[in-house]
C-alpha cells in the first residue's frame, strides 16, 4: 500500500530520566522502548522509533535516543539524518551533563532546527520552571537551537501535549524536505532477522531513492545485496526515499556480516577510506588536544577508533577551528560535506566535530602541505564551482576523472558534466571522461607542438610523427596528450594516419620551388620502378640530395600520400594501391586464400621485395597470416574500400 510520508525526521535529545521516551509515547501512542531490558530497567539503551500522524494524514518520523552517558554512541547513531530535534529538559532537574553534551552534538551535526521541551511541569512550581528555562537559554545561545520555541508539558497529565504537537507540526511543515535526487545512500542503524523475511536493515536515507529489486552495495564491505521489500512507518512501500526512516529486506546480507555503522548505497558510486580530512570545530568545553591523540570518529552511524593528526599546530584548545586529518583503524564510507563528531577514547567525551572535506587512504604526507591543501578546500566553500576548480588545481595537468569528481563533490556524473559545461575555465575530454583546467590544455598544446617541431627539426619538410614519439612529462602527461590530440583533430589541424602516424596539417605548407622540383622527381622515380623500388643511394643520385635532406622530402612524400614506405624501401603510392587490388583479386579467385606464386609472377618481383609487401598488407588489415597461409579479411575497412574502387 502507498504510505503518505513527510520526508522530515525528528529526534529527541536530553539527559537520562528527563522523560524522552514518555514524551514520544504521549505524542504518538507508541512506546519507543522496544527491548525487554529497556522495559525492565525503565532505561532507554538503544534507538527507538515512532510515527506521528499529521493533520493532513501524512506521517512524521520520530527517533528516540538514549540519554545515559554510557550510550552516547547510540545517541549519535540515532542522530544520523535528523532534520529537527526536541531538546528535552526536566523542569525539576534543569540542565544536566548529558543535556550539555547532547546540545553540543546537535550543534556540531547542524540539525536544522528544533524545539525545547520542558517536561515534568506537574512536579514543580512556576518559579522552578522559569529558572530551568533560563539555564537552557544560556546553554543553547549561539547554537543551532538558539531562538527555539519552548514548550511546557507533562506526559503524565497530558498538559501541553496538544500545543507541542501543533508546534512540532508547524515546524516540520516549514522546513524544506530532503531531496530524493542523486544516488541512494543509507547509514545502517539497526540489523535484525525476521522469520520468513530474513535480514532487515534500517536507517534514514541521506540521498536518492531505491525500489524493490534494486541492487545495493554494503560499504565498506563492498558486498552486493538485492532489495526484496521495503517498509516505512508501519507499512509496505514501493520506494524508499531520502528523509524516510526505512527498513529494507535484504536476505542476501545474511552471510556478509552487515552491522550498524555500515552503509547501504548505490553500487560503484561511493568510496571508502581510512583517512578522513576534516574541517574541525572544538567545543567550548574541549580539553587541549595534541597531535596524534587517540579519538573516536562518528559519522552517519559509524564509530571508529583512530588518531587526530594536527597539520598546522601541535595543540588545539577549546573553541578552536582548524583543518585536520583523522587516521582511522578501519575504513569508513562517507562523503565530503557529511557532518561528523569527535570524541576522546579516554575519557569518552565529545570534544568537537564539523564537516568532512575529503575521504582518502592513509599514507605518507607532509603536515604543512596537507594543511595548506585542506585550507584551500575550506576556502572554496560549498559552491560546487569553487570546489571543482580547487580539485583541478590540485590535480595539475593530469586532470581529474569525472567519476572521481562526482564522488568528491557529492554529485552525480551527469551533474559534473553539466557543471563543467557552465565554467569557461575548464574543459571536458568526453572520450576519456576527464576534466582539465583550460590553461593546462592550452599549455599542453603549446608543449606538444613544440615537441613535434623539435622532433622534426632535422627534417623540416616532414609533417608527421609516430604517436609514440611524443614523450610524456610531468607537465604533459598521457591523459593530456590524448585530449590535445583529440582537440587538434576536431579542429582539422591533425589527422591520424596508418601505422600510428599523426599528420600535422599546419606543417603542410608549400615547398620552395627548388625543393618542389626534387620532391616531384622522387615521386616519379618511385612510381617508375614499380615493384622493384629504388634504393636510397639511387634516389640520392637521381635528385642530388643525401642524408636528412633526402629523408625530409621522402617523409613529405609519405605525408602527402604519394609514396609509401614498405620495410626499408619506398614505393609509389599508386603502385602499392595496385598491389592491394592484386592481392584482393588473387584471394577472391582462390577461396579467400592468397596464392603467392601466382601473385609474384603477376607483379614481376622477387621474394626480396614480396615478403615485406605481404607483411605491410597484413599490417593494413587486408590479410592475415594463420598457420602459414594468408587469408583475406572480407570484413576489414580496407577490403570494403577496394571493393568500392573495383565496382
Amino acid at each position: 500500500m502507498a504510505r503518505q510520508i513527510h520526508p522530515v525526521v525528528v529526534g529527541t535529545a536530553g539527559h537520562i530520566d528527563h522523560g524522552k521516551s514518555s514524551l514520544v509515547k504521549a505524542l504518538t501512542g507508541t512506546d519507543p522502548d522496544r527491548l525487554k531490558e529497556e522495559k525492565d530497567r525503565g532505561l532507554t539503551i538503544d534507538l527507538g522509533f515512532a510515527r506521528l500522524k499529521l493533520a493532513d494524514g501524512r506521517l512524521l518520523g520520530l527517533v528516540d535516543v538514549p540519554g545515559h552517558e554510557r550510550f552516547v554512541r547510540n545517541m549519535v547513531a540515532g542522530s544520523t539524518g535528523l532534520d529537527l530535534a526536541l531538546l528535552i529538559v526536566a523542569a525539576d532537574d534543569g540542565v544536566m551533563p548529558q543535556t550539555v553534551e547532547h546540545v553540543d552534538i546537535l550543534d556540531l551535526l547542524q540539525v536544522r532546527g528544533g524545539l525545547v521541551v520542558m517536561t515534568k511541569i506537574d512536579m514543580v512550581d512556576e518559579l522552578l520552571v522559569e529558572v530551568a528555562e533560563e539555564e537552557v537559554r544560556e546553554l543553547i545561545r549561539g547554537t543551532v537551537l538558539d531562538g527555539a520555541d519552548f514548550c511546557r508539558v507533562s506526559s503524565v497529565t497530558g498538559e501541553g501535549i496538544p500545543e507541542l504537537r501543533a508546534r512540532l507540526e508547524r515546524l516540520a511543515m516549514a522546513i524544506e524536505p530532503r531531496q530524493s535526487h542523486g544516488p541512494f545512500r543509507m547509514p545502517i542503524q539497526r540489523v535484525f532477522t525476521l522469520q520468513g523475511i530474513g535480514t532487515v536493515v534500517t536507517g534514514i536515507p541521506l540521498s536518492g531513492s531505491v525500489r524493490p529489486g534494486a541492487e545495493l552495495e554494503i560499504l565498506p564491505l563492498g558486498e552486493r545485496v538485492k532489495v526484496r521489500g521495503i517498509h516505512a512507518y508501519g507499512g509496505k512501500v514501493e520506494e524508499a526515499v531520502a528523509g524516510h526512516s526505512t527498513a529494507l529486506s535484504v536476505p542476501d546480507a545474511k552471510e556478509t556480516g552487515v552491522h550498524r555503522g555500515m552503509v547501504c548505497a548505490e553500487p560503484g558510486v561511493f568510496r571508502t577510506g581510512d583517512a578522513v580530512d576534516v574541517d574541525l570545530v572544538l567545543t567550548p568545553r574541549s580539553p587541549s588536544l595534541g597531535h596524534r591523540i587517540p579519538i573516536r570518529f562518528h559519522t552517519g552511524t559509524t564509530e571508529v577508533l583512530g588518531q587526530l593528526l594536527l597539520l598546522d599546530r601541535d595543540a588545539a584548545g577549546p573553541g578552536d577551528t582548524l583543518v585536520a586529518r583523522l587516521e582511522l583503524d578501519e575504513s569508513v564510507a562517507c562523503q565530503p560535506g557529511d557532518r561528523f563528531l569527535l570524541r576522546l577514547q579516554n575519557p569518552v567525551v565529545t570534544v568537537g566535530g564539523g564537516r568532512i572535506l575529503r575521504l582518502d587512504r592513509s599514507g605518507r604526507y607532509r603536515r604543512k602541505d596537507l594543511g595548506q591543501e585542506l585550507q584551500g578546500i575550506v576556502a572554496a566553500g560549498d559552491r560546487p564551482e569553487a570546489r571543482l576548480m580547487h580539485e583541478l588545481e590540485q590535480a595539475g595537468p593530469v586532470g581529474c576523472p569525472v567519476d572521481e569528481l562526482a564522488r568528491t563533490l557529492g554529485l552525480e556524473e551527469g551533474q559534473v558534466v553539466e557543471l563543467v559545461a557552465s565554467i569557461p575555465e575548464v574543459a571536458l575530454y568526453d572520450k576519456g571522461m576527464r576534466v582539465f583546467l583550460a590553461e593546462h590544455v592550452a599549455a599542453g598544446e603549446r608543449e606538444l607542438l613544440a615537441s613535434v617541431d623539435k622532433i622534426l627539426a632535422r627534417r623540416p619538410a616532414a609533417a608527421s610523427i609516430m604517436r609514440s614519439a611524443i614523450r610524456t612529462t610531468r607537465s604533459l602527461p598521457q591523459q593530456l596528450v590524448e585530449f590535445v590530440f583529440d582537440r587538434l583533430q576536431q579542429a582539422g589541424r591533425v589527422r591520424a594516419g596508418r601505422q600510428g602516424q599523426i599528420l600535422f596539417l599546419d606543417r603542410l605548407k608549400p615547398l620552395p620551388p627548388d625543393d618542389q622540383q626534387k620532391f616531384d622527381r622522387i615521386v616519379s622515380e618511385c612510381e617508375a620502378r614499380k615493384f622493384r623500388p629504388p634504393t636510397l643511394e639511387e634516389l640520392s643520385a637521381a635528385v642530388g640530395l643525401r642524408g636528412d635532406s633526402l629523408l625530409s622530402l621522402l617523409d613529405r612524400a609519405r605525408d602527402e600520400g604519394k609514396v609509401d614506405k614498405v620495410g626499408d624501401h619506398y614505393y609509389g603510392a599508386d603502385t602499392v594501391r595496385g598491389v592491394l587490388h592484386a592481392i584482393r583479386r588473387n584471394c577472391l579467385a582462390n577461396g579467400d586464400v592468397l596464392d603467392i606464386p601466382s601473385l609474384r609472377d603477376g607483379l614481376d618481383t622477387s621474394r626480396k621485395f614480396l615478403i615485406p609487401l605481404l607483411e605491410y598488407v597484413d599490417s593494413l588489415g587486408l590479410t592475415v597470416l594463420r598457420g602459414g597461409v594468408r587469408r583475406l579479411l572480407p570484413s576489414s575497412t580496407i577490403n570494403r574500400e577496394l571493393a568500392a574502387e573495383d565496382s
